[in-house]
């Protein structure tokens, strides 16, 4: 988890120069974003893992004709470690795409809501100092719902997320969890 923070950590680092000269992101119809945060697992994915971390990047897309309505596409990394074991880890690369709707409000703090569909790859790792691997990886289909807080700054944004992911797997089974993640929109 430290480790998770150090990288947060540096990668605002590098955001914040560019964040602070940009123009005010809710004018643009492009704009990117950084964010990481706490990934609790849910269901049979709680039973086997501890809570973990999540960084993930965003590319923004505001259509000027759609005053509510926006896009997001997210590459997420989300890893946990197994309840049974250290050693050994799992961990998912997501690829979604978002709809954003934004609840209209003249204050710094703009609620929104999302929804979203994508790719998801998911493997398991194990290491034993001295020797390590991984299994077989797992491309799915998932879904993702949630909202969150956006707080316009002058020539950024930041927000604070939460929203529950659901990965599809072979018959019945499926991994969720629930990210809950601050960012910067620059």
């Amino acid at each position: 988890m430290k480790r998770a923070l150090r990288m947060f950590g540096l990668a605002a680092a590098i955001a914040a120069p560019a964040a602070l000269s940009a123009q005010a992101s809710s004018d643009k119809p492009v704009s990117f974003g950084v964010s990481g945060g706490l990934s609790l697992p849910m269901s049979d994915l709680g039973d086997a893992a501890e809570s973990g971390f999540t960084a993930a990047g965003h590319i923004y897309f505001k259509p000027a004709s759609m005053a509510s309505l926006g896009f997001r596409g997210d590459v997420s990394y989300d890893r946990w470690t197994t309840k049974f074991s250290d050693d050994v880890n799992l961990r998912s690369l997501g690829f979604v795409a978002n709809a954003l709707y934004s609840v209209n409000s003249s204050s710094m703090v703009k609620p929104y809501l999302l929804g979203g569909v994508g790719m998801f790859n998911s493997k398991a790792s194990v290491d034993l100092g001295s020797t390590s691997g991984d299994t077989e990886s797992s491309n799915d289909l998932g879904i993702q719902v949630g909202g969150g807080l956006r707080f316009q700054l002058s020539g950024f944004s930041t927000f604070l997320e939460a929203k529950y992911v659901n990965v599809f797997g072979d018959g019945d089974a499926s991994a969720k969890w629930v990210p809950i993640t601050f960012g910067i929109r620059f």
